[in-house]
């Protein structure tokens, strides 16, 4: 085995050990959070989603900066320029604590200045913030850096440590303290991170604010900062439109639907956390964009046979147990399948954005997601403007990510591909994406009152599953994902023995 085929196995191993770490840490996560559904009610749990949205947005605050560490760190480690590397690290570090102090301090300084027309709950939940922003800040930091210089052993391992902590905190306290347990489970649960990664890599950064330096890196980051900050803005619209124009308790209620699409985020996100470096170093060595064909086809060949298992998890097995241990959630499981179905073109659009990130061309990608925000808009407010509630909005959801993967697929896939060969690969792709659709429609339809057995909705499971089996099988075939395992691990024992 070449040196090539050494690099291609252990970014197949990487990112298929790091998606089971993933799929792990979020089954923990998801027990975690259909308790705190359930001791915090529809209400206390749609101002929580509320003051979520500060942490979401407060990540923009380092200007694009702190996109770098997955991707500068890794194309100065395949051009083999350590001074670089060290250079970059500590601006990134530096720059990303202060801007995230100077946010907590402006929080405080708002909620202080306003506590006369907050209620309490709301004013002791931005003090809260204040401090969930610097952690988080901390905290994302140190994951980033273990992703930048493909420590994904550590970084796989913290994770489920980290979700464990987190669950049995969070059911604690919440149960115990309500809204104020479960906001400081949250701050617990970043510390434990972060002590645990310096525990186990000992990271060293020298203060550095060279200005030169930070502004050739908010250059870089600050279109992926607009991007991400546009994204956030999308995934934010159905959740601020539904609060205000069906009320908190809809957004309680819609938030189960949310819970199983992030969940099913998860896969796509853990393996893009593989690719990103891989691109980027990759690219570094040869400054070829051709070089990089194999991982885009592959990664998006692999997101289209793995997605429909997981979504057809959410389709049948979700509702069974939302009846058990969340009856008052019911409402939200046929918005829940409208909108999880979406997963599929979110996985498929994440290989391409990568790569015209690697093109330097990320500016492109801005456009893009500022009309999908409008889109998204204008398409919820139809919806909920005439009366189709909540099913609505997941119907509006899919169609809207199905625009930005195709917008997205066309850009990247023409630098490298003819068009015709583009056209051909993105039907296939669309046929894909019908072809589970109607799947999960006729396994439904066999089995009508399928939430209220465990039995018959496994049964859905498996039907669907032997239905794919063609398509893990081919996987497979081109990845040879099973064979690297055995080597990476029965391999290694029989060498000892």
């Amino acid at each position: 085995m070449n040196a090539r085929q050494v690099e291609r196995e252990k970014v197949i191993l990487d990112a298929g050990l790091y998606s089971a770490a993933s799929i792990i840490t979020q089954l923990v996560t998801l027990v975690a959070a259909i308790l705190s559904r359930r001791f915090l009610g529809p209400t206390q749990m749609g101002l929580w989603s509320l003051l979520q949205i500060i942490l979401v947005y407060s990540a923009y605050t380092t200007f694009g900066v702190a996109e770098a560490i997955s991707r500068e760190i890794p194309y100065y480690q395949g051009k083999g320029d350590d001074d670089k590397i060290t250079e970059t690290a500590d601006t990134i570090f530096s720059f990303s604590a202060l801007t995230a102090v100077i946010s907590a301090a402006a929080l405080l300084v708002y909620a202080f200045w306003s506590r006369a027309h907050l209620s309490e709950v709301v004013f002791y939940g931005l003090i809260f913030m204040s401090a969930l922003v610097i952690l988080q800040r901390l905290n994302n930091l140190y994951i980033s850096f273990l992703r930048g210089y493909k420590l994904f052993g550590l970084a796989s391992r913290q994770m489920i440590y980290s979700s464990i902590i987190n669950a049995v905190l969070v059911a604690v306290l919440s149960y115990r303290f309500q809204i104020y347990g479960f906001m400081w489970a949250m701050c617990f649960s970043f510390l434990f991170n972060i002590v645990y990664i310096l525990a186990h890599h000992r990271f060293v950064f020298a203060w550095r604010l060279e200005r030169e330096k930070i502004i050739s890196l908010i250059r870089y980051g600050s279109p992926l900062l607009l991007v991400g900050l546009t994204g956030a803005l999308f995934l934010t619209i159905d959740k601020l439109m539904i609060a205000k124009m069906l009320g908190l308790e809809a957004l309680g209620i819609y938030s189960v639907a949310i819970l199983t699409y992030t969940y099913l985020g998860t896969v796509p996100n853990s393996i893009g956390v593989v690719l990103i470096p891989n691109f980027h170093q990759r690219f570094g060595e040869t400054e070829n964009l051709r070089d990089l064909k194999g991982y885009l086809s592959k990664s998006s060949d692999a997101f289209s046979a793995i997605m429909p298992l997981l979504i057809a998890g959410g389709w049948f097995l979700v509702p069974y147990f939302a009846r058990i241990v969340l009856p008052d959630y019911m409402g939200s499981i046929e918005p829940m399948r409208f909108l999880i179905v979406s997963a599929y073109f979110l996985a498929l659009a994440h290989p391409y954005s990568y790569f015209i990130t690697v093109m330097r061309k990320q500016m492109i990608l801005v456009p893009i997601m500022a009309g999908v925000c409008f889109l998204a808009f204008v398409s919820n407010f139809l919806v909920l403007q005439n009366g189709w509630g909540l099913v609505g909005v997941g119907m509006a959801t899919t169609f809207v990510v199905f625009v930005r993967f195709t917008a997205t697929y066309f850009i990247a896939c023409r630098v490298i591909t003819p068009l015709g060969e583009c056209l051909r690969d993105y039907g296939i792709k669309l046929g894909k994406f019908l072809f589970m659709t109607a799947c999960l429609f006729i396994v439904k339809a066999f089995f009508p009152d399928a939430e209220r057995s465990f039995g018959q909705s496994l049964l859905q499971w498996l039907i669907f599953a032997a239905i794919y089996a063609p398509f893990l099988w081919r996987l497979n075939r081109q990845t040879d994902f099973f064979g690297a395992v055995r080597r990476r691990f029965w391999g290694a024992r029989k060498e000892i023995v």
